[in-house]
Parts: structure tokens; C-alpha cells; sequence
């Protein structure tokens, strides 16, 4: 049966990482999420066990390594399980309203069915200005970006993706072609080092990390202080409302 969200009918799954005592930003996404169509307990949703390793192994800190792993674990099952294409969340996505219209996801469908790809970011970090030139909605884009927490993967690329991300695994920190690095740095490298590979982007970007404490690395001074919770929390939410309205 379909969904009211045009994206997640055409996606085969819709994977979210996802460690489980952040009720926060569970509880965040599945309203992000309904408000585009989505309920976050639908079947194609998947939100796979998220890995905790117990020592970096050469990553800059157990959380980022633990991410790595968790990005590199979903591809692996994509690939094993043979799937046409996977859109990868993490759990601070947070979406444009223009994305709540099924219209403008149906437009995002017919690209995707339409043209060929193998990447596709609805979320990154480019800015406007250097996007000025292209058309609208997705474009072909070969300049480096960072940012792995709203993308698309088609199936054809995953085996190819999932062998380079186990080499960066295998190399030292530093190496020229990556080595225990964080997880949108290895995609980037990726896409430097097989340029053949077609790499789409939303313009204007549709999706957005949430403004919350990040679970990779230390939280900020101002989130210890218990006294400016309640401002810091008030202040993210008007921030990322108004990003929602305009970008």
C-alpha cells in the first residue's frame, strides 16, 4: 500500500542511524518526518542497531567511528540484500517545509526514475551562492561537499561504495585515499577518486542538521549548563523553524 510521501514509496528503504537512548531526536525526526508523509513505524522504515565500539581504531573519537560503522553497515546489508536504491538518515535531519507538497516530491521521484545516478544529496552543505547557477531542484554536481546525514544511494553504486569505505578502513589516518575518517569526508573522497560516479544535489538544499547536542564529539560548554538549557533548546528551535520557512 502506498504512503502519503511519494519519496518513500520510491525508495526500497528508508534507513535512519539512530542511537537509542536519544529519545530527543527520535521523537524530533518522527515529527519531521510526518510532516513530509512519513511515519517513522512504517515497514520500509528501518533503524538498524547502531554499533558501539569500545576503542576509535585510528578515528578521531569512538562516537565518529561508531557512526562510520553504522553508515558502513547499512550499505553492506543493502548490498547483500540486493535493493535497487536506500535513502540514508541520521536521526537530526530536519526538512524544508517545500518537501511537505507532494508535488515537489513527486518531482524529486520522476529525476530519480528519469536520469541516471548514483549519489543523491537532499541534504549538504553547499552553499547558495555557489549554486546560484544551476537549475532547480537536482543537479549534477562535482565540487566537494560535506554532510552525510539525508542522501541516496543507488543500487548499482553500493558495491563499489562498500569496497572503497572497508579500504579507508584499512588504511592509516592520513593516507592518500582516506583513512579512519569521518564518515562524509570518505563519501567525498569517494566521489574524488571515481569520477565517474554521478553525484546529484538539491538546489535549494531541502534538508538540514537540527540544532542539538551531537552525539560524535563533546557536547558545547553551553550545553553542561543546566541554567541555559532552556535558552540554548529555545534558540535551536527558532533557528531551525526559520531554516525550514526559508533555507
Amino acid at each position: 500500500m502506498n504512503s502519503s510521501a511519494p519519496l518513500l514509496d520510491y525508495f526500497e528503504r528508508l534507513y535512519i542511524i539512530h542511537l537509542p537512548e536519544r529519545v530527543d531526536r527520535y521523537r524530533a525526526l518522527g515529527t519531521e518526518l510526518l510532516n513530509i508523509g512519513i511515519d517513522i513505524q512504517d515497514p520500509k522504515v528501518y533503524i538498524p542497531h547502531a554499533p558501539k565500539p569500545k576503542e576509535t581504531n585510528g578515528f578521531t573519537s569512538i562516537g565518529v567511528y561508531g557512526n562510520f560503522l553504522s553508515h558502513l553497515g547499512i550499505l553492506r546489508e543493502a548490498l547483500k540484500d540486493g535493493l535497487e536504491n536506500v535513502w540514508i538518515l541520521e536521526d537530526d535531519a530536519i526538512f524544508r517545509r517545500k518537501l511537505r507538497q507532494p508535488l515537489e516530491q513527486e518531482k524529486i521521484v520522476q529525476h530519480l526514475t528519469q536520469n541516471h545516478w548514483d549519489l543523491c544529496y537532499l541534504g549538504h552543505h553547499i552553499q547558495k551562492a555557489e549554486l546560484r547557477g544551476y537549475p532547480l531542484g537536482l543537479v549534477p554536481y562535482t565540487g566537494e561537499f560535506i554532510w552525510a546525514h539525508c542522501y541516496c544511494v543507488n543500487g548499482k553504486t553500493l558495491h563499489q561504495l562498500v569496497q572503497y569505505m572497508e579500504e579507508t578502513l584499512e588504511n592509516p589516518s592520513g593516507h592518500p585515499r582516506g583513512g579512519r575518517v569521518y564518515i562524509d569526508g570518505a563519501l567525498n573522497l569517494f566521489r574524488r577518486f571515481y569520477p565517474e560516479i554521478v553525484c546529484l544535489v538539491s538546489n535549494p538544499n531541502l534538508s538540514n542538521q537540527k540544532g542539538s547536542p551531537s552525539s560524535l564529539a563533546g557536547g558545547r560548554w553551553y550545553d553542561r549548563m543546566d541554567a541555559m538549557r532552556f535558552l540554548v533548546t529555545a534558540a535551536r528551535e527558532i533557528r531551525d523553524e526559520l531554516w525550514r520557512i526559508s533555507g
